[in-house]
């Protein structure tokens, strides 16, 4: 590559599932990602994205041959440090449609995806995900003074029908499977002379597409002190879907779009007891720890 290190590299993100190092190097600053076993396969998924969306994602500039591990070049600071308020409303309008477009196009790649190990959340693992994680709730909560109570253990059984129902539903809209974010929030898109990439696709699945708005509108909501439906949020849908409506009209994919939101937490909740399995005790650093989770599920779909 022609560069040399520079200055000391510097660890700057730790967690038990990855770890980033800032490598200064006489070309600019390069960052390493290194994934645990809950996010092997975001290097390869991010390569993939790399050379089909140039600029919408980070530049990779290498894989480890052996371990899921890259090289990336630098992509800027975090939206959320760089906008805030309007400005960052503004943020989410431009980049959404981008965002659909990419899940659009790369719905053809969708088994090759989930077979470089991106979790399955289409229809029918979705609904065993769901069942395995309310019936293993106890063993991962564990004492914790918050875990369910047997009264939402039962009525989260009860909302599988209506889980079920749902996911049928919005199938029905005629729109496919595909590559999505599942953690699509201000602290992961990059920002660097007026261009934003989206990055950190370690908990990305496979579903559909509309899920990705469950962590999207909510996080939006909480960083511009908005309500999820308040007329500034749904703004932010409607730019997402704009790319989607040679597929339905507007008033069926909004309700479409609804249903998205409310099943991304059950894909949210899956991603929360993977990681819950795989690092023991992380749990526990969690405000509501994984019954929180599964609480939002219930206010969500009952």
């Amino acid at each position: 590559m022609g560069i040399k290190i520079a200055a000391p590299i510097e660890q700057v993100h730790v967690r038990p599932w990855s770890t980033v190092l800032r490598v200064p190097t006489t070309g600019g600053a390069v960052y390493v990602k290194c994934c645990g076993p809950t996010q092997r396969h975001e290097p390869r998924l991010t390569a993939l994205l790399d050379r089909e969306f140039p600029g919408l994602v980070p530049e990779v500039l290498a894989l480890h041959t052996d371990w899921p591990w890259m090289l990336v070049a630098e992509g800027g600071k975090k939206l959320g440090d760089v906008y805030s308020g309007d400005e960052l409303l503004r943020a989410w309008r431009e980049i959404l449609p981008r965002c659909a477009q990419l899940q659009r196009d790369i719905t053809r790649r969708a088994n090759e995806i989930v077979a470089i190990g991106t979790p399955d959340r289409r229809g029918a693992p979705l609904l065993a995900g769901f069942d395995e994680v309310v019936a293993n709730e106890p063993v991962v909560s564990g004492q914790r003074s918050d875990r369910l109570t047997a009264k939402e253990r039962r009525a989260l059984l009860s909302l599988r029908p209506r889980l079920a129902d749902a996911l049928r539903v919005l199938a029905a809209v005629g729109i496919e499977d595909t590559l999505q974010h599942d953690d699509l929030h201000q602290n992961n898109v990059l920002v660097r002379d007026g261009r934003m990439v989206i990055f950190d696709w370690g908990d990305a699945c496979v579903s559909h597409p509309f899920l990705t708005l469950a962590v999207t509108l909510r996080f939006a909501a909480q960083a511009t002190g908005r309500a999820e439906d308040s007329a500034e949020i749904l703004v932010l849908r409607d730019a997402y879907l704009e790319p989607w409506r040679d597929r339905a009209s507007m008033p069926e994919l909004r309700e479409a779009a609804e249903l998205g939101r409310r099943i991304g937490q059950v894909s949210r909740t899956l991603t929360l007891y993977a990681v819950a399995r795989a690092y023991p005790g992380i749990i526990d650093t969690y405000r509501g720890g994984f019954a929180g989770s599964l609480r939002r599920v219930l206010a969500l779909l009952r």
